[in-house]
């Protein structure tokens, strides 16, 4: 496990779609033979529809809010879930991991949608994130077939290829989304994620610190700015945006753990005790390993 990846405990986030985990296929989906006998609807042009979430509650982790659902949870989705909006009801859906109902939707918006990349790209995060990456890599080139250089697409190619381990490919694909649209959040703060992920701090705080303008009070990015100044050597730094962030949430283990260890390095010993008892104890495996070695270090007994 690189030391960069314990540091900062994040999730990619995917264009137009939320987490989900991958689930044993025991059925053909009916997004797969998307049908057009419902009867004919105006077929909707690209320039009728918005790529952006409007009108949202606001979360903890505003930063990507109008371009993902990744950031929210489950309560948060829970206001979002009587839209009539079919494009986003079909990414609430997937977000719960509700996939029958998602590809109902998207089979009854068929004649209206077919020709909008973001409804073809909805139904490839679906399948992405039931596990099912050849599928969704099927409908991301259909929604490139439709508009060639569509960002969120380009973005969710790079998190397919994440998932799969390829990180060079994922790397291109998240710079050309990118370089595509300098103004799209997610992809910068998907490649700023896997730059840190490999100890590239000099250019992954850029571009975390640039969205961290955008959005002065989203968690995740005061997480990140902060694990980049602590892998910068400078504690002091990494402490002061350490303390930005609400008390309450320093009992995630995701951010008191780095906030334990950056006062340590600062010989801050008994704060970091102190802040590493309130840490609720991980479930995952990886984040309890780590719990472990910096409870150690501490010296605090579990």
């Amino acid at each position: 496990m690189k030391l960069a990846n314990l540091l900062i405990l994040m999730t990619l986030a995917a264009c137009s779609t939320g987490k989900g985990s991958k689930e044993p296929e025991t059925k053909k989906s009916t997004s797969d033979s998307i049908s057009s006998s419902f009867k004919k609807e105006k077929v909707l042009a690209v320039s009728e529809v918005k790529d952006f979430y409007v009108e949202q509650p606001k979360s903890l982790n505003p930063a990507l809010q109008d371009e993902t659902l990744d950031r929210y949870t489950i309560e948060e989705l829970e206001v979002l879930a009587d839209s009539k909006d079919p494009l986003i009801e079909i990414a609430i859906r997937c977000s719960k991991k509700d996939y029958e109902k998602a590809f109902a939707v998207a089979d009854k918006s068929f004649n209206r949608y077919q020709k909008i990349p973001a409804y073809w790209n909805l139904i490839a995060n679906c399948h992405l994130n039931k596990g099912s990456k050849r599928k969704a890599l099927l409908f991301y080139n259909k929604a490139l077939e439709i508009t060639p250089g569509y960002v969120p697409v380009l973005n969710n190619i790079g998190v397919l290829y994440t998932r799969q381990g390829e990180d060079q490919k994922a790397l291109v694909a998240f710079e050309k989304a990118n370089k595509q649209s300098r103004f799209a959040k997610t992809p910068r703060y998907n490649l700023a994620r896997l730059y840190l992920s490999y100890g590239v701090v000099e250019a992954a705080l850029p571009l975390f610190q640039g969205l961290l303008n955008e959005s002065s009070d989203d968690v995740d990015l005061i997480n990140a700015v902060a694990s980049c100044y602590y892998l910068k050597s400078d504690y002091q730094q990494s402490l002061s945006y350490y303390t930005r962030i609400t008390p309450a949430l320093l009992s995630r283990p995701e951010i008191g753990l780095n906030y334990a260890v950056t006062l340590s390095k600062l010989g801050k010993k008994k704060e970091a005790q102190n802040i590493f008892s309130d840490i609720s104890k991980p479930k995952s495996k990886m984040l309890l390993e780590y719990y472990t070695t910096i409870g150690n270090q501490l010296g605090v007994q579990e």
